[in-house]
Protein backbone atom coordinates (compact mmCIF):
# COMPACT_ATOMS: atom_id res chain seq x y z
CA UNK A 1 0.00 0.00 0.00
CA UNK A 2 1.21 3.47 -0.99
CA UNK A 3 1.66 5.47 2.11
CA UNK A 4 0.27 8.49 1.99
CA UNK A 5 2.10 12.30 2.88
CA UNK A 6 0.34 12.98 5.91
CA UNK A 7 0.67 16.93 5.11
CA UNK A 8 -0.75 16.54 1.24
CA UNK A 9 -3.77 14.13 2.92
CA UNK A 10 -4.49 17.16 5.70
CA UNK A 11 -4.16 19.48 3.50
CA UNK A 12 -6.93 17.74 1.59
CA UNK A 13 -9.25 17.35 4.19
CA UNK A 14 -8.49 20.61 5.89
CA UNK A 15 -9.59 22.43 2.35
CA UNK A 16 -12.73 19.82 1.80
CA UNK A 17 -14.23 21.16 5.48
CA UNK A 18 -14.07 24.62 4.34
CA UNK A 19 -15.80 24.02 1.43
CA UNK A 20 -18.36 21.85 2.63
CA UNK A 21 -19.05 25.01 5.07
CA UNK A 22 -18.63 27.47 2.16
CA UNK A 23 -21.22 25.72 -0.12
CA UNK A 24 -22.50 22.90 1.19
CA UNK A 25 -21.40 18.86 1.20
CA UNK A 26 -23.73 18.61 -2.16
CA UNK A 27 -22.71 21.17 -3.69
CA UNK A 28 -18.28 20.71 -3.70
CA UNK A 29 -17.05 19.16 -6.40
CA UNK A 30 -13.91 17.10 -7.28
CA UNK A 31 -13.09 20.27 -9.60
CA UNK A 32 -13.33 22.53 -6.41
CA UNK A 33 -11.02 20.83 -4.79
CA UNK A 34 -8.39 20.95 -7.83
CA UNK A 35 -8.67 24.51 -7.75
CA UNK A 36 -8.34 25.09 -4.23
CA UNK A 37 -5.70 23.01 -2.88
CA UNK A 38 -3.44 23.00 -6.10
CA UNK A 39 -3.40 19.15 -7.02
CA UNK A 40 -4.70 17.08 -9.99
CA UNK A 41 -7.90 15.20 -10.02
CA UNK A 42 -6.36 11.94 -10.14
CA UNK A 43 -3.79 12.70 -6.84
CA UNK A 44 -7.25 13.52 -4.91
CA UNK A 45 -8.80 10.26 -6.46
CA UNK A 46 -5.64 8.24 -5.16
CA UNK A 47 -6.03 9.64 -1.75
CA UNK A 48 -9.88 9.32 -1.23
CA UNK A 49 -11.69 7.04 -3.96
CA UNK A 50 -15.49 8.81 -3.27
CA UNK A 51 -16.96 12.02 -2.18
CA UNK A 52 -18.44 9.98 0.57
CA UNK A 53 -15.25 8.22 1.55
CA UNK A 54 -13.17 11.82 1.79
CA UNK A 55 -17.03 13.22 3.84
CA UNK A 56 -15.84 10.04 6.48
CA UNK A 57 -12.33 10.86 6.41
CA UNK A 58 -13.35 14.62 7.71
CA UNK A 59 -15.44 13.34 9.84
CA UNK A 60 -12.69 11.04 11.51
CA UNK A 61 -10.13 14.26 11.36
CA UNK A 62 -12.90 16.26 13.65
CA UNK A 63 -13.53 13.24 15.92
CA UNK A 64 -9.84 13.18 16.43
CA UNK A 65 -8.94 16.68 16.93
CA UNK A 66 -11.74 16.69 19.99
CA UNK A 67 -11.42 13.57 21.60
CA UNK A 68 -11.36 13.42 25.97
CA UNK A 69 -8.15 13.82 26.77
CA UNK A 70 -6.34 10.00 27.82
CA UNK A 71 -4.74 11.29 30.79
CA UNK A 72 -8.51 13.07 32.48
CA UNK A 73 -9.36 10.17 34.69
CA UNK A 74 -12.81 11.57 36.17
CA UNK A 75 -13.57 9.19 38.23
CA UNK A 76 -10.86 10.09 40.66
CA UNK A 77 -10.85 14.16 39.46
CA UNK A 78 -14.27 14.48 39.95
CA UNK A 79 -15.11 14.95 43.67
CA UNK A 80 -18.47 17.42 43.42
CA UNK A 81 -20.28 19.53 41.09
CA UNK A 82 -18.08 22.41 41.12
CA UNK A 83 -14.90 19.89 39.47
CA UNK A 84 -17.58 18.06 37.61
CA UNK A 85 -18.81 21.26 35.60
CA UNK A 86 -14.85 22.04 35.66
CA UNK A 87 -13.94 18.98 33.75
CA UNK A 88 -16.46 18.87 31.32
CA UNK A 89 -16.22 22.83 30.32
CA UNK A 90 -12.10 23.34 30.17
CA UNK A 91 -12.45 19.88 28.06
CA UNK A 92 -14.91 22.00 25.36
CA UNK A 93 -12.57 24.59 25.74
CA UNK A 94 -9.37 22.68 24.63
CA UNK A 95 -11.46 20.78 21.99
CA UNK A 96 -12.86 23.91 20.46
CA UNK A 97 -9.13 26.03 20.52
CA UNK A 98 -7.05 22.42 19.39
CA UNK A 99 -9.69 22.03 16.73
CA UNK A 100 -9.25 25.62 15.50
CA UNK A 101 -5.75 25.68 15.66
CA UNK A 102 -5.57 22.65 13.37
CA UNK A 103 -7.80 24.11 11.14
CA UNK A 104 -6.06 27.68 11.08
CA UNK A 105 -9.51 29.54 10.90
CA UNK A 106 -13.11 30.32 12.29
CA UNK A 107 -15.20 27.69 12.08
CA UNK A 108 -18.58 29.75 11.02
CA UNK A 109 -21.34 27.76 13.81
CA UNK A 110 -24.71 28.38 12.01
CA UNK A 111 -23.00 26.69 8.71
CA UNK A 112 -21.03 23.73 10.51
CA UNK A 113 -24.26 22.79 11.92
CA UNK A 114 -25.70 22.72 8.60
CA UNK A 115 -23.03 21.17 7.34
CA UNK A 116 -23.35 18.15 9.88
CA UNK A 117 -26.94 17.76 9.16
CA UNK A 118 -26.53 17.29 5.81
CA UNK A 119 -23.52 14.71 5.48
CA UNK A 120 -25.88 13.05 8.40
CA UNK A 121 -28.10 12.81 5.72
CA UNK A 122 -26.00 12.17 3.00
CA UNK A 123 -24.13 9.16 4.94
CA UNK A 124 -25.16 5.94 6.14
CA UNK A 125 -21.78 4.91 7.60
CA UNK A 126 -21.48 8.65 8.99
CA UNK A 127 -24.48 7.72 11.08
CA UNK A 128 -22.64 4.90 12.65
CA UNK A 129 -19.60 6.84 13.40
CA UNK A 130 -21.98 9.97 15.10
CA UNK A 131 -23.39 6.60 17.37
CA UNK A 132 -20.21 5.73 18.51
CA UNK A 133 -19.15 9.43 19.57
CA UNK A 134 -22.36 10.09 21.42
CA UNK A 135 -21.87 6.33 22.70
CA UNK A 136 -17.88 7.79 24.32
CA UNK A 137 -19.05 11.07 25.17
CA UNK A 138 -22.32 9.70 27.48
CA UNK A 139 -19.58 6.98 28.96
CA UNK A 140 -17.36 9.97 30.20
CA UNK A 141 -20.11 11.65 31.88
CA UNK A 142 -20.91 8.47 33.16
CA UNK A 143 -17.72 8.28 34.79
CA UNK A 144 -17.91 11.90 35.81
CA UNK A 145 -21.36 11.19 37.74
CA UNK A 146 -19.63 7.80 38.76
CA UNK A 147 -16.92 10.16 40.75
CA UNK A 148 -19.23 12.39 42.48
CA UNK A 149 -20.58 8.66 43.55
CA UNK A 150 -17.26 7.74 44.75
CA UNK A 151 -17.00 11.16 46.88
CA UNK A 152 -20.54 10.71 48.45
CA UNK A 153 -22.02 13.74 46.36
CA UNK A 154 -24.71 11.79 44.77
CA UNK A 155 -27.81 10.93 46.10
CA UNK A 156 -28.60 7.49 47.00
CA UNK A 157 -30.71 5.57 44.15
CA UNK A 158 -29.36 8.15 41.01
CA UNK A 159 -28.12 5.84 38.01
CA UNK A 160 -25.16 7.28 36.69
CA UNK A 161 -25.46 5.85 33.59
CA UNK A 162 -29.24 7.54 33.17
CA UNK A 163 -28.06 10.69 34.89
CA UNK A 164 -25.05 10.63 32.05
CA UNK A 165 -27.73 9.99 29.04
CA UNK A 166 -30.13 12.71 30.21
CA UNK A 167 -27.79 15.38 30.88
CA UNK A 168 -25.83 14.85 27.50
CA UNK A 169 -28.98 15.01 25.23
CA UNK A 170 -30.02 18.26 27.61
CA UNK A 171 -26.43 19.82 26.36
CA UNK A 172 -26.77 18.54 22.64
CA UNK A 173 -30.22 20.38 22.56
CA UNK A 174 -29.27 23.28 24.03
CA UNK A 175 -26.59 23.85 21.69
CA UNK A 176 -28.76 23.11 18.75
CA UNK A 177 -31.78 25.47 19.88
CA UNK A 178 -28.72 28.30 20.46
CA UNK A 179 -27.45 26.89 16.81
CA UNK A 180 -30.76 27.38 14.90
CA UNK A 181 -33.34 29.43 17.03
CA UNK A 182 -31.86 31.66 18.99
CA UNK A 183 -29.07 33.20 17.22
CA UNK A 184 -27.39 32.32 14.37
CA UNK A 185 -24.28 34.58 15.13
CA UNK A 186 -23.20 33.09 18.61
CA UNK A 187 -19.80 33.02 19.64
CA UNK A 188 -17.46 29.96 20.40
CA UNK A 189 -17.52 31.79 24.12
CA UNK A 190 -21.09 31.83 24.06
CA UNK A 191 -21.21 28.06 24.04
CA UNK A 192 -19.27 27.50 26.58
CA UNK A 193 -20.84 29.51 28.67
CA UNK A 194 -24.12 27.26 27.76
CA UNK A 195 -22.51 24.24 28.87
CA UNK A 196 -21.75 25.65 31.72
CA UNK A 197 -25.04 26.39 32.85
CA UNK A 198 -26.48 23.51 31.72
CA UNK A 199 -24.65 21.22 33.68
CA UNK A 200 -25.50 23.86 36.85
CA UNK A 201 -28.86 23.81 36.60
CA UNK A 202 -28.62 20.22 36.22
CA UNK A 203 -27.65 19.60 39.25
CA UNK A 204 -30.42 21.41 40.55
CA UNK A 205 -32.74 19.32 39.38
CA UNK A 206 -31.12 16.17 40.86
Amino acid sequence: MTKIPLDTRTNILKTALLLFLEKGYKDVSYQDLVKKTGLSKGAIYHYFASKEELLIAVFDMFFESSKQPAAVEPEDFVKDYDSFRKIYVNIKVGQLNDFKAFLDAELVTFNWVLFCLEAIDASEQLRGVIAELTKLEVKFLEKCFLGLEKHGKLLNGKDPALLAECLYYMLEGAGLVMFLIENKNKKDEDFIVMYDKIIHDFFKII
